[in-house]
């Protein structure tokens, strides 16, 4: 089983993975784990080179880092059951064999939510919230020539706004259970 948590800044990407994760018993992965795995094994292969080497070939261009990350999934993915929550989570919206999952959350709620986690102004927060939305639309229209929030994407949507990240975690567990008990 594969799920798929996607959705805007400050929805509770992170919150609900984690809890579905203690809820089902099954790793939750999102950007840092990839990224933390990829780096690992670039210093297995070139131990010489620097976090900061390949940060400057990132932002040049000179390395697919959206890639790099699809591959890292596939690998999470064929050792087994795994949540991807947040940014790479888009990543999967393409895939037959995930439950996808949208959670979408009022901006003021979002902002508030950014702030308190990150210790910033809600100002800040907005801005945060609006470049990591813009960067991934970017990112899935790239990928899937595709609208990030297009609902026939994914099997719910989930307002965040409405219910807490424990009962969000609870809907999706049931659902994904119940798609389970069906296949």
């Amino acid at each position: 089983m594969h799920i798929a948590i996607c959705g805007e800044l400050g929805a509770g990407c992170t919150e609900v993975g984690q809890l579905l994760s203690e809820m089902l018993g099954i790793r939750v992965i999102n950007s840092a784990t990839i990224i933390k795995s990829i780096v690992t094994d670039l210093k297995g292969v070139y131990p010489d080179e620097s976090f900061g080497k390949f940060k400057d070939q990132v932002l040049s261009g000179e390395v697919d880092l959206d890639g790099m990350m699809s591959g890292e999934i596939q690998d999470f993915l064929e050792q087994g059951d795994t949540i991807v929550e947040g940014r790479s989570a888009f990543m999967l919206l393409n895939r037959n064999d995930v439950f996808k999952v949208l959670l979408v959350c009022p901006l003021e709620t979002r902002a508030k939510h950014i702030a308190k986690r990150r210790g910033v102004s809600i100002d800040k927060a907005k801005e945060a919230i609006r470049i990591s939305d813009s960067e991934r639309q970017h990112m899935v229209e790239k990928m899937f020539k595709a609208y990030w929030l297009d609902p026939h994407y994914y099997d719910i949507i989930i307002n965040t706004g409405l219910y807490s990240f424990e009962e969000t975690a609870k809907q999706i567990r049931d659902l994904v259970q119940k798609k389970m008990t069906k296949s």
